[in-house]
């Protein structure tokens, strides 16, 4: 526990956490996230539960009962691509910035990352330079740019298409 706030692994009890941290985050940084609010407010309650109860890992991070802050990897489908994680959810609400949060997430989702994965990817909007400056820090290696990789209110952005080697030695 740093700052008041804990980091810990999602379990199948956690649905409602789960749902509070996601809405937050898809209606605070609507433009950093796949899916909309709207899609998330209109999906079947068990599929947050679903999510979560998932064998792929999601953190949170805690402030006394409140989430602040989510990060998940999942295992990237396919025989070929089994050895590839994707970093997703990726997450801290504003009054908890610029505190280590963000980096002791992405640590903490990588450790409980499932066995055989050898590198994570992830996807970043270019202009969120405070998000890619850390995911830098960490070792995370910028390899393409996506142009108009989202669509979000008649306006286009740009996703920087990241990747770090993990050393399971």
């Amino acid at each position: 526990m740093t700052n008041g706030t804990a980091i810990r692994r999602l379990t199948a009890d956690d649905v409602d956490l789960w749902r509070t941290i996601r809405l937050e985050a898809l209606r605070e940084a609507p433009e950093a996230f796949g899916q909309t609010l709207e899609h998330a407010l209109a999906q079947p309650a068990d599929s947050f539960a679903r999510t979560v109860a998932n064998s792929n890992p999601i953190v949170v991070a805690l402030a006394g009962t409140r989430p602040v802050g989510s990060a998940g990897i999942y295992v990237i489908e396919g025989a070929k691509s089994a050895h590839r994680g994707m970093l997703w959810g990726m997450y801290v609400c504003r009054d908890h910035r610029r505190q280590g949060l963000g980096e002791r997430l992405i640590r903490a989702v990588l450790a409980e990352a499932p066995a055989g994965i050898e590198q994570v990817h992830l996807r970043v909007v270019t202009e969120n330079v405070a998000a890619y400056r850390l995911y830098r820090r960490l070792g995370f290696v910028a390899y393409g740019i996506e142009p108009r990789a989202l669509r979000y209110n008649g306006r286009d952005w740009d996703e920087t298409m990241m990747v770090l080697t993990l050393d399971r030695n």
